[in-house]
């Protein structure tokens, strides 16, 4: 199954994520993030860090656990390859990534996020599956 597509958007990138579940779309989100990035393969597995963020609904909940990724990248230098949403329990979530602090020898950033927004935010069920639409400030 497909993890995610990247769409034009005018001045932006839209990134529309797909998932078996909640937790499935929100590591998907983390990979597609990293994937606008940067080129994952490359990045190791050496730095974890874990996230909680409260929330109130899925759609605040997916800026803000993609901004959190980007503001560790901003702030710490990292990139990350591997995510793992722990849980979803009582408006807190819970997850791990998995990195390294960026190196100009070993990474190549391709694209520079600003930060991701709200325009045209969706987070919803189709079907059996979960898919989501975020659009990027690049």
């Amino acid at each position: 199954m497909r993890r995610f597509r990247f769409l034009n958007h005018t001045g932006d990138l839209a990134m529309e994520i797909y998932g078996e579940n909640l937790k499935d779309l929100f590591e998907n989100a983390g990979m597609a993030l990293f994937s606008v990035m940067t080129d994952r393969s490359k990045i190791r597995k050496r730095v974890e860090r874990s996230i909680t963020l409260r929330y109130g609904d899925r759609e605040t909940l997916m800026v803000d656990w993609l901004g959190e990724l980007l503001y560790l990248h901003d702030v710490e230098g990292l990139l990350f390859r591997q995510f793992h949403v722990v849980s979803f329990e009582e408006g807190c979530f819970n997850a791990l990534a998995w990195g390294e602090p960026f190196q100009p020898d070993r990474h190549v950033i391709r694209t520079g996020v600003k930060a991701v927004t709200f325009h045209q935010l969706e987070v919803q069920k189709q079907g059996d599956r979960w898919r989501a639409r975020v659009i990027l400030d690049l």
